[in-house]
């Protein structure tokens, strides 16, 4: 068995997605750590460019397809890729890489962890760090002696921080795999999310809104400061029951787990079930009119104040030092 670090790389519309970046970075992390070497699994629109991960970790890139059908039909190529060798393949935890991870489970029989918030090599083993119950814990787990390897991780975005440098690296093609079931799947209705929607998980920035903003309209405000900063709107769960904005963007036990680099949570209390989804943020920055409010409790900065007062000026102020 070597001890080659693999990972899924999604490609859309010739580029690869923030996640294959990412992933790149960590699996080159670990393959140093484990003496092997960094290999992605590309898939989807324009994989045959994957050389350029090379500049992000990655030792070699095999191609399973370039199909635009759903990522479960990649699923044969990947197994005949990965085959009975290396220490570990990294997913993605979004929906195309949850798919095709559990595919890649259920026809190599492999074990698999996550999704995961830090995994690293020790002791010539593979370690893997999750929140459990609502995050009141953080469990570490490994493969147990004897596991068939590699063992498959699902990787929360953000775990891996893209470190891009030079090279390229060397591209082969999956060897011929039989056709499967998972072949003749097809994508029969697709619907595009909102903008906000679809990076959330991605997002560096968030700025997310709570019950204490009131109404959709109340998010507009939200959306604004978002867009100076470059980043995505998200939500907790009452502001989502409520209908001021979709479900997509609930963030929390129910809802999606996000990193960012700043988390600006704006009229959110922060009870465990939000806090789950958004505590390993690397900066929190909260705004409530509640001093009292359990987010002040883990916050880095805590503004006590109407948020309705508070956040206009902060987008002005942002705006007029992008103008300086």
């Amino acid at each position: 068995m070597s001890n080659d670090v693999f990972f899924l790389a999604e490609f859309s519309e010739g580029k690869p997605a923030r996640s294959a970046q990412e992933l790149a970075t960590g699996a080159a992390q670990l393959a140093a750590q484990s003496g092997g070497a960094a290999v992605g699994l590309a898939y989807g629109e324009g994989s045959g460019e994957s050389a350029g991960l090379g500049a992000w970790g990655a030792n070699r890139m095999v191609i399973l397809g370039e199909g635009n059908g759903p990522a479960v039909g990649f699923a044969a190529a990947a197994a005949s890729a990965v085959g009975e060798g290396g220490l570990a393949v990294l997913a993605p935890a979004t929906p195309n890489g949850r798919d095709l991870a559990a595919a890649l489970v259920g026809k190599l029989g492999l074990p698999a962890l996550g999704p995961v918030r830090a995994v690293r090599v020790e002791g010539g083993g593979l370690h893997a760090e999750a929140s459990t119950l609502q995050g009141t814990f953080v469990t570490v787990s490994e493969p147990t002696d004897g596991a068939p390897a590699p063992t498959v991780v699902l990787v929360l975005a953000n775990t891996f921080t893209p470190e891009e440098g030079g090279g390229t690296a060397e591209v082969t093609s999956a060897p011929e795999a039989a056709a499967d079931p998972f072949g003749a799947a097809t994508i029969v209705e697709s619907h595009a999310e909102g903008k906000a929607a679809v990076n959330l998980e991605e997002a560096t920035v968030i700025v997310a809104g709570g019950r204490g903003v009131g109404s959709a309209d109340g998010f507009g405000i939200l959306q604004e400061l978002a867009d100076e900063l470059g980043g995505a709107v998200g939500s907790s769960r009452a502001a989502a029951d409520a209908g001021w904005v979709p479900y997509q963007l609930q963030i929390g036990q129910t809802g999606k787990v996000v990193k960012p680099a700043l988390y600006l949570g704006c009229g959110i209390s922060g009870a465990i079930q939000h806090r789950v989804g958004m505590q390993t943020s690397e900066n929190v920055v909260a705004i409530n009119k509640d001093p009292d409010a359990p987010i002040g409790e883990f916050a880095d900065l805590f503004v006590v104040g109407d948020l309705f007062a508070v956040v206009p000026k902060l987008t002005q102020e942002i705006r007029r030092r992008k103008g300086a």
